[in-house]
């Protein structure tokens, strides 16, 4: 049985909130770019390096009637809306969306560590929190005891942006002293010059900056990066957590938490609790080379088999 790619529901999870981040900004800031400028052919190739030209902003007057219009066919029983200078107003609405976006990373990934901080208690090797410093992050990979190498890389831009939310959403998006020497630090230079890309020889966009009035400059891909960065974290932290409770845990807990706890079968039925869980171990977790045996063995020392045979009869007989 190979778990060594295997995904736990933590992971999934926030697999998922991942894309839905990706997506909300993506398409938002298009949306928003599409309401201001005046689009041309769309089959038209466009250079993604070379900005929009503010000559092609629509006149004011146009866009302030065009919203208008929008606002009231919205189907939200809502009077027509004019603004004085719309093309503000949504520049306004796009920093809105990245500082949204940032909360809402922040917020999700606050969540996965909180499960597995309260899901493995009997695993913990180190449980000081009090006297501990340093982020949530490094207090979890200090309580069970996992080395931070494959992650050192990325610590010092998740830190950023984590001092970046505080400064969004407890300074009205003035930053801090800390922020300001973070930014300054030689670690967090050195990790996004040496940042890893998807495209191999490219770089990360450039972080966000400072202005003279400690203002934060931010763009829709600052979300995605610190969305990026908590996931390729949680993918660590997955496979530290494969490494550290083995392919029978996971059995086990397939067994009770989608066999025995629950109340109807998913589909596929299959024929018995062993294929049952055989198939979700293979969907759901991404584990390999699954056989019955190992399965049988597994309930069996954990002394559920026979109930696990009997739940599945009685459920698939429903």
């Amino acid at each position: 049985m190979d778990v060594t790619e295997a995904t736990l529901p933590h992971l999934n999870k926030f697999a998922l909130f991942h894309v839905d981040l990706n997506k909300f900004v993506k398409l938002s800031t298009a949306a928003f770019d599409y309401l201001a400028y005046n689009i041309k052919d769309p089959k038209e190739k466009i250079d993604p390096k070379i900005p929009r030209n503010p000559k092609d902003l629509k006149d004011q007057k146009e866009l302030s009637d065009l919203i208008a219009s929008l606002i009231k066919d919205a189907g939200q029983k809502w009077y027509p809306t004019n603004y004085a200078n719309p093309q503000n107003e949504i520049v306004d609405l796009k920093f809105q969306l990245i500082e949204s976006a940032i909360m809402r990373v922040y917020s999700s990934f606050e969540v996965f560590l909180d499960e597995i901080n309260g899901a493995y208690s009997e695993y913990i090797v180190c449980n000081n929190d009090d006297n501990q410093s340093g982020t949530a992050l490094l207090k979890l990979f200090t309580k069970y005891g996992w080395a931070t190498e494959k992650i050192s890389y990325l610590i010092p831009i998740y830190n950023f942006y984590n001092v970046l939310r505080h400064c969004i959403v407890h300074q009205m998006g003035v930053a801090n002293q800390e922020l300001i020497d973070i930014s300054n630090s030689v670690d967090f230079n050195e990790a996004i010059k040496n940042w890893p890309t998807v495209v191999p020889g490219g770089k990360l966009s450039p972080p966000p900056t400072i202005n003279d009035n400690k203002k934060l400059d931010l763009s829709p891909h600052h979300a995605i990066i610190y969305s990026d960065v908590c996931y390729r974290i949680a993918c660590n932290i997955n496979e530290q957590l494969i490494n550290m409770l083995g392919y029978e845990y996971i059995v086990k807990h397939v067994a009770i938490h989608q066999l025995l706890k629950i109340h109807e079968l998913k589909e596929p039925i299959c024929k018995n609790s062993y294929a049952y869980i055989r198939h979700i171990l293979q969907n759901d977790y991404k584990v390999k080379n699954v056989d019955f045996t190992k399965i049988k063995a597994v309930l069996e020392k954990e002394g559920i088999r026979k109930s696990c045979f009997q739940k599945h009869r009685d459920l698939a007989e429903i």
